[in-house]
């Protein structure tokens, strides 16, 4: 998430920005002009105001503009779309078709939120909990040259932060020993796609978003919602009642040398000169031994709780694998594949015993469900990658015999969006 809160009561305390994934700064609000994705939409004239308040004094009552999950328990496409709003027609129109090819259970998770907004200058995508809103980055929404066209290339915040590090943390999804899907960069020479190369990233980055709104506003509380408070008052009311501070509370992460990189990484903190002597094996066999999925666990509370449940989502949707991995960080600027020499790595983290606890609970209370079983009964445990390989030779699949694939893989460019922040 973005650090976009002004009211001290609750959001001190958060010290987040709830961002797909997550992170901590960035400009207060989306400066573009936006307006309602359904000129029909019941809250027309009060979506932008509700979404975009000018300042803290103007957060809406949850009367003018309620969470989704307050009129229906079973959100339609039509729903979410009256709770959206757009910097730009095109969006709209694009959102509409994504939700068409969505997982149902996205769908579900919409009851969490009271609106939903896309606009061109939004970097990183963010849960705010004092509108409670989804903000979507739309990078990964465009489908042809023009759209892309008035989407800012302004580069994410957080893209420096750990620079002076021994290491590099890197991510990536992965399905039948390949990407799970391809590199679209805003300034890249393919400029037309279809909709469905963008179903699988926007689906990720919508099971993160939506896990952060319904931590704050869990399925289960909806009931209890005063009509009278602001989103921002009401989660003051629930915060002892957040699903991220219910698995805090059950089963914590331990690790002091990583909520200590956490901070770096995602926060921008100072290295210290302790944390500069951090090599990629010693933070790989302290994240071994702890609970979290990923790396960005250590952001915070939220994130912990947010990643867990991305990461479940999409290999029971999609049957997509993630792989992360920490690295000998390069010594050039524009460093290719072998330079990033894996000390510790992990495919399908989520499938680790520990991990996957941690999961299970997560999963059932986002989805307000009694029985969430279905979505780890097939889950194949984690397995470790090939230590003192690079990044890319590492690639699921890549065998010990493929010599020449191997030196090919290594001498080739990485991709951007392995090294980027998440949402």
């Amino acid at each position: 998430m973005k650090n976009i809160f002004k009211a001290p009561l609750l959001f001190t305390i958060l010290a987040v920005s709830i961002s797909s994934c997550g992170g901590g700064g960035g400009s207060d609000k989306p400066s573009a002009t936006f307006h309602p994705a359904q000129s029909n939409s019941p809250y027309k004239d009060v979506l932008v105001g509700c979404i975009n308040p000018s300042q803290s004094t103007d957060l809406c009552k949850l009367s003018r503009l309620p969470f989704i999950g307050q009129a229906t328990n079973s959100p339609t496409k039509e729903d979410i779309l009256a709770h959206t709003i757009t910097s730009h027609p095109w969006m709209a129109t694009r959102f509409s078709e994504l939700l068409d090819k969505m997982p149902n259970d996205i769908l579900l998770l919409f009851r969490g939120v009271t609106g939903v907004s896309i606009g061109a200058d939004i970097r990183p995508s963010y849960y705010d909990p004092s509108t409670g809103a989804i903000y979507l980055d739309p990078a990964d929404l465009w489908l042809t040259k023009d759209e892309r066209s008035t989407i800012s290339r302004a580069p994410d915040y957080r893209q420096d932060f750990g620079n002076e590090l021994k290491f590099s943390w890197l991510w990536r999804y992965v399905k039948y020993n390949d990407y799970a899907w391809d590199d679209y960069p805003l300034d890249g020479v393919i400029t037309n796609r279809s909709i469905d190369t963008i179903v699988q990233p926007m689906a990720a980055l919508l099971f993160h978003e939506l896990a952060h709104a319904n931590d704050f506003m869990p399925p289960a509380l909806l009931s209890q919602v005063n009509p009278q408070n602001t989103v921002e008052a009401q989660a003051a009311v629930f915060s002892p009642q957040y699903i991220s501070t219910d698995l805090t509370s059950r089963l914590p992460l331990t690790s002091t040398m990583l909520f200590g990189v956490g901070d770096v990484l995602f926060h921008g903190t100072k290295v210290s000169s302790e944390q500069k002597q951090f090599t990629a094996e010693q933070v790989g066999l302290a994240f071994a031994v702890d609970g979290a999925s990923d790396a960005y666990a250590y952001s915070s509370q939220y994130e912990d709780t947010a990643m867990l449940f991305e990461e479940t989502m999409m290999k029971y949707h999609f049957n997509i694998d993630r792989e992360m991995a920490f690295t000998d960080a390069p010594t050039t600027a524009k460093a290719y594949c072998n330079e990033y020499v894996v000390r510790w790595g992990v495919h399908n983290r989520i499938g680790n015993e520990t991990v996957k606890a941690r999961a299970q609970v997560v999963v059932q209370q986002l989805l307000g469900s009694s029985d969430a079983t279905k979505y780890f009964i097939h889950l194949p445990t984690s397995r470790s990658m090939n230590n003192g390989w690079d990044w890319c030779a590492n690639l699921s699949g890549v065998g010990i015999n493929d010599t020449g694939k191997l030196q090919k893989m290594s001498y080739q460019s990485i991709r951007e969006s392995d090294l980027r922040p998440l949402h």
